[in-house]
């Protein structure tokens, strides 16, 4: 029972996703072209251990050059001119944190942890000293021997946190994370093209065009699906351009000469919009796709599951009558084959939680 309930809060988070792009449209015009034009950062940093502030030079080092690496100009002197500010606070013992008064960003990765007290660097900035609200927050874990008092440690606790702060920060790709929050598609796509970017780098360009869509990077998502790079991932950033790369989405998904994997992708990516847009066209297709699917299951061998898996998460949200039917059918035709695979049981459960969403009576 429990695992159904999990089930059906994840089907809701597919069904009523938080859209990214809300951050993007709390900010004004004249806030959104300061932040696309930003050239020059100045950047601050402070460490504090608990016996005082120490010297913050070698994470002003790696922030500094991981900025001019993307092509930014970095200063330190406040009266030097500078675009943006750039904050980076990091102490031993996190203070108390409060509850940020807007943004809805608590449940993304790297948000500042209000539960944590231990080492952590706080990341931040501000356009003509005002707080925008991205924060970001990378930890560090030291495991201090708790027998023997702080001052009779032979190691110096406070600098190996440090340490490794720093070397957190060398991992957290926050300057690709802060090139989307200001909307300067052109460096990501710059990076994306890049033979010498990293594939990892490539994997979080890829998820933020996906959360922060923008036209400019439609051909080059193409050419990476094309080419079959990384093309899962290039398929879930271009679902997120809405309605318009429908045509691509359908083409990928109903090409019987696409590998299924691809197709199951691309009906992923279509239920992203029909959950996000209600596209009646994207709907239409779905559910052409799941009544041929329905009428042809004699055995296994007649299922693609992983293509079916994600046509019955994407109808999941379609609430009428056609719809029931064919997952009840469906339903009953499935448990009604022998095969205990996993991707019978993935199918499986799929369609029991689906059944259940869009027809309580059946709890």
């Amino acid at each position: 029972m429990m695992g159904m309930v999990v089930h059906l809060v994840f089907l809701l988070m597919l069904v009523w996703p938080t859209d990214s792009l809300a951050r993007r449209a709390s900010f004004t015009s004249e806030q959104k072209t300061q932040l696309s034009s930003i050239q020059i950062i100045r950047v601050s940093t402070l460490a504090l251990s608990e016996n005082g502030f120490v010297s913050s030079e070698i994470i002003l080092n790696v922030v500094q050059r991981r900025f001019e690496e993307l092509g930014f100009q970095v200063v330190t002197d406040a009266a030097q001119p500078h675009d943006v500010e750039f904050h980076v606070i990091c102490e031993e013992r996190k203070h108390e944190q409060s509850v940020a008064r807007y943004g809805g960003d608590a449940e993304l990765t790297h948000t500042p942890d209000r539960l944590w007290y231990g080492p952590a660097c706080q990341l931040s900035y501000r356009l003509e000293r005002k707080d925008l609200g991205w924060h970001k927050e990378v930890r560090a874990s030291i495991q201090e021997d708790s027998v023997l008092p702080r001052e009779a440690q032979v190691v110096d606790i406070g600098a190996s946190v440090f340490e490794q702060l720093t070397w957190e920060l060398e991992t957290l790709d926050f300057p690709v994370m802060l090139l989307s929050e200001w909307g300067q598609t052109h460096r990501l796509v710059a990076l994306l093209t890049d033979p010498e970017t990293p594939q990892t780098r490539q994997m979080v360009i890829l998820d933020l065009l996906r959360q922060f869509p923008d036209r400019e990077a439609l051909p080059y998502l193409l050419k990476r699906i094309e080419q079959g790079h990384s093309p899962h991932e290039s398929i879930a950033a271009l679902s997120g351009l809405g309605h318009e790369v429908v045509p691509h989405l359908q083409h990928l998904f109903e090409c019987q000469d696409q590998p299924v994997p691809i197709r199951a992708a691309a009906a992923k990516g279509l239920g992203r919009i029909l959950r996000a847009d209600g596209d009646a066209e994207v709907m239409t297709m779905l559910l052409k796709y799941l009544s041929h699917a329905v009428l042809e299951i004699r055995s296994s061998s007649d299922i693609e599951f992983p293509v079916l898996t994600e046509v019955v998460w994407a109808v999941g949200s379609i609430h009428h009558q056609p719809t029931v039917k064919l997952i009840g059918t469906l339903q009953d035709r499935i448990w009604l084959i022998y095969d205990n695979s996993p991707e019978m049981k993935k199918l499986r459960d799929v369609v029991s939680v689906v059944h259940k969403y869009l027809d309580p009576s059946q709890i």
